[in-house]
């Protein structure tokens, strides 16, 4: 099994950049055809948030057209920046989400030797993430159904502190998470959010942070560090399930790519920038 996970899109309407620079429609485009090309094809996508740049249909509109062009199911979780309602107005084949767990977003898929469990972190008007309660009912007890089978477990925002002083802002209920978690063994935790690829173990639960499609946060592992993005070309996570485990490669999308920066998230070019 071959499981790609994008995050961190930032598509905007009408084709306008992220923060002014990023050029998102059109990286986002290079990777779909970058996937559907590639052989063997993988057999899913899941998308772990920041979809949209700003919740705006339009830009919701615009991924969907794009993500057409890919063959394989793809799954769609809501990030900070995202509106949960139009992620499902317009999305909703993307994200079959488990009434049970309303009106936050959470589903499961089995695929192959390991299940696909995507988790809502997200919270209206706030940056950080949460677990929230529902959410934690819905995921112990999905989690407790077919127990034996390994799950990647995809949330937008990691319950675990980076060192970039900026990104680390308090994860509500971590440790009810990682009760939660540490009673599925051979769950993994799979999150975006931070623009950076990371991999570390979070009270004793392997976890990875996808990188982004679109501005990559430069290393600085001080307080005032993560503010500062440069572009690149897209990476992504690819979940290759072999030999009785998963390993995650990271990858990087091939081709010619605008490079640009350092610019600051807190203080964005004017719109009229160049990437």
């Amino acid at each position: 099994m071959r499981i790609i996970q994008l995050s961190d899109l930032h598509v905007r309407a009408n084709r306008a950049f992220a923060f002014n620079v990023a050029d998102s429609a059109a990286a986002l485009e290079k990777t779909v055809a970058h996937l559907a090309a590639m052989q063997p094809a993988p057999d899913c996508v899941v998308i772990s948030g920041d979809i949209a740049e700003h919740g705006e249909a339009g830009a919701y509109e615009l991924t969907a057209e794009i993500l057409a062009g890919l063959a394989a199911p793809v799954y769609v979780l809501p990030g900070n920046h995202d509106s949960r309602e139009n992620l499902l107005r317009i999305l909703g084949a993307y994200c079959p989400a488990d009434p049970e767990a309303a009106p936050h977003i959470c589903y499961a898929i089995p695929c192959g030797h390991v299940r696909l469990v995507i988790i809502d972190s997200s919270r209206p008007d706030a940056h950080s993430g949460r677990l929230h309660a529902p959410v934690a009912r819905w995921l112990e007890k999905t989690l407790a159904e077919n127990g034996s089978t390994p799950a990647l477990v995809f949330a937008h925002h990691p319950p675990f502190l980076s060192g970039m002083g900026l990104m680390d802002e308090p994860y509500d209920r971590p440790e009810e998470l990682a009760r939660i978690l540490r009673g599925s063994p051979g769950a993994r935790y799979c999150c975006g959010h931070l623009h950076r690829g990371l991999t570390t173990v979070w009270e004793g639960i392997p976890a990875v942070v996808c990188p982004p499609v679109v501005m990559h946060i430069e290393l600085d592992l001080s307080p005032q560090g993560g503010d500062v993005f440069s572009l690149d070309a897209p990476g992504y996570l690819l979940h290759h399930v072999y030999d009785g485990r998963v390993n995650t490669h990271f990858c990087r999308v091939p081709g010619t790519f605008p490079h640009g920066g350092p610019y600051s998230f807190s203080n964005p070019p004017r719109p009229d920038a160049e990437a």
